[in-house]
């Protein structure tokens, strides 16, 4: 026994060789108690406790990294199964997402530069980028991408170089699917912190290296061989996700908690079109009370069909009676259910509900308003991200080749993020156009906003609008020629009334306000 014997003028205990007094069975059972009773006021929260009722639903929970939760065999089965959903078997799903594509996008982003003293020079930039947009179809390739954020939960934009573009830059973009941003033989048991699927980064958490496979992984060339990886300079490489975790670095699919939803709507769908279809394959039923006869045989056996013709008339027989199937459930739950489910899944990417159905019957003008706030100021949010992250890359990749190769552009320009210019959005069409018109005309009028920025917040090129308003003043002057004015006529004119004059109460005339406009 390993045990000492401590004796005090007080009370003499057994102690152990650490000099730990020994304690008792019934001090042990005490000191448990003790323990349990602060464990349990420690877990104060009613969704920190584990019972028997919850222990189902919190099972999946779990305190992986955003990393680990993001791993590559993630990542896979929720993009398979988001284009399976999203563009292969859903027609809701498809739509929804082709709408946010489309909204997002819409006709495309504009570009405005603010060069003092040198107009000319920022008008034929703006206009040499707009030309060279359109050859690229950037505005398409920028909805493909966002299409792919929203189903795949990552796009990849590449810099290449085309030879067959016309002009002088021949700057290109490239859309890669995520699969093909990977690194061959990857494994997520893989220890290195600075590495990812497809990534390296540096001490600083910085891209310095992206793995590109030759062929994408489910491509017949790709099967199996995918062969050596291309690496990418992070310069040329523009990679787009929601960022929802700290340190997260690779992204899921933005409805990847409404595609069980997707999925339970369209098995409630066949549901309902399965009991329809049996009740109508079911013309009649008989129904009897009677039993069987003596022989064991009744008139009409179990499950047997019987052929009706038409305009017959006939008698059942003996204790028989008839009666239809009626599909009443599913069906005449159908549209509420599948109403609350599209609801429910157009929530995760801020869409309104009759965006996502189609469908405005049902709402007033002022909810639809409302609904339509939340959605667009979404868009807005994000834009800004995208203007930072894809467009101003893109422009100055842009930029820097067609500065080395078109004489027109050598000039002295600062880097991209220091030259003043601005990326415009299409707005989304005005639900009461003549309301908003009288605002801004309010605080032009006011001061609290100029014209230029209404044009911009328009979609409006600002010189191009008003050398199009001259030019249209210069067309009605040639084509209505302003009558000379002689001096009888002059006099008339100043002894006629003023239109612009209002007289009050007493008599004074005042000037009424001139009506503002743009």
């Amino acid at each position: 026994m390993n045990a000492l014997i401590h004796t005090t003028a007080a009370a003499t205990r057994l102690v152990d060789p650490y000099g730990n007094p020994l304690r008792t069975t019934r001090e042990r059972a005490a000191a448990e108690a003790r323990a349990k009773f602060r464990t349990k006021l420690r877990a104060a929260y009613d969704a920190a406790q584990t019972t028997s009722e919850n222990t189902k639903h919190w099972r999946f929970a779990d305190d992986l990294s955003s990393a680990e939760a993001n791993s590559l065999d993630v990542r896979r089965t929720l993009r398979s199964r988001s284009r399976y959903e999203c563009l292969q078997s859903n027609s809701f799903a498809k739509g929804i997402v082709c709408t946010l594509a489309n909204d997002f996008i819409s006709t495309g982003p504009g570009l405005q530069i603010r060069l003092k003293g040198h107009e000319d020079m920022a008008r034929r930039i703006e206009r040499a980028f707009l030309s060279w947009a359109r050859q690229v179809r950037l505005v398409r390739k920028l909805r493909t991408a966002r299409l792919a954020k929203c189903v795949d939960g990552e796009a990849f934009l590449l810099a290449s170089t085309n030879p067959r573009l016309r002009g002088p830059v021949k700057l290109d973009i490239r859309v890669v699917e995520s699969d093909q941003i990977s690194t061959p033989g990857w494994a997520d048991n893989q220890l290195d912190a600075n590495k990812v699927d497809g990534i390296h980064f540096d001490s600083w958490g910085n891209p310095e290296l992206y793995h590109m496979l030759p062929f994408h992984p489910g491509d017949r060339r790709g099967m199996g061989n995918w062969g050596e990886p291309i690496d990418l300079d992070p310069d040329h490489v523009i990679h787009l996700f929601n960022h929802e975790r700290p340190g997260q670095v690779r992204g899921i699919p933005e409805v990847t908690p409404a595609l069980p939803l997707f999925a339970m709507s369209r098995r409630y769908t066949l549901a309902t079109v399965l009991a329809a279809e049996t009740a109508a394959d079911f013309v009649a039923l008989l129904h009897t009370q009677a039993g069987a006869f003596e022989d064991g045989h009744t008139p009409q056996d179990p499950f047997e069909s019987v052929d009706i013709d038409r305009g017959m008339m006939t008698a059942l027989p003996y204790g028989y009676d008839m009666k239809q199937l009626k599909a009443e459930q599913p069906t005449t739950t159908y549209v509420e259910f599948r109403n609350a489910l599209l609801q429910e899944i157009a929530r995760c990417i801020h869409m309104p509900t009759n965006k996502a159905r189609g469908d405005s019957s049902g709402y007033n003008y002022s909810s639809a308003r409302l609904d339509h706030q939340i959605y667009y100021h979404a868009l807005d949010v994000e834009r800004v991200d995208w203007e930072i992250e894809c467009l101003d890359r893109i422009f100055e990749w842009w930029l820097d080749e067609a500065l080395l190769v078109n004489s027109e552009f050598r000039y002295s320009l600062p880097p991209v993020e220091e030259l003043p210019h601005r990326w415009t959005w299409k707005p989304a069409a005005s639900v009461n156009p003549l309301q908003d018109a009288k605002t801004h005309i309010a605080l032009i009028d006011a001061g609290l906003e100029t014209e230029r920025d209404y044009l911009m917040e328009q979609g409006i090129d600002p010189e191009l609008h008003w050398e199009e308003i001259e030019a249209q003043r210069q067309r009605r002057m040639a084509a209505n020629p302003q009558p000379t004015t002689g001096p009888a006529q002059a006099s008339a004119q100043d002894d006629a009334p003023n239109d612009d004059a209002n007289t009050d109460d007493a008599g004074n005339a005042s000037v009424a306000r001139r009506q503002p406009s743009l």
